[in-house]
């Protein structure tokens, strides 16, 4: 590996984490919610449908929509 290809990598490593720390982690990006969790058949907190979760069944398909 050359310098070049040293910093080919970083940037395209680097843009990568950048997509990557963009995914919000929340109940509203979660492929079991729909306005209701499906895992749960409840609704969830409201901090959790807007906010940050920790929630061992979030499941996201990569589709921004």
């Amino acid at each position: 590996m050359n310098l070049i290809e040293l910093n080919a990598i970083k940037t395209y490593l680097a843009q990568q984490l950048a997509d990557l720390d963009g995914i919000k982690a929340n109940c509203t990006s979660c492929n079991k919610y729909n306005g209701q969790c499906s895992q749960y058949q409840a609704t969830p907190p409201e901090d959790w449908v807007h906010g940050s979760i920790d929630c061992e069944h979030w499941d996201w398909d990569q589709i921004p929509f």
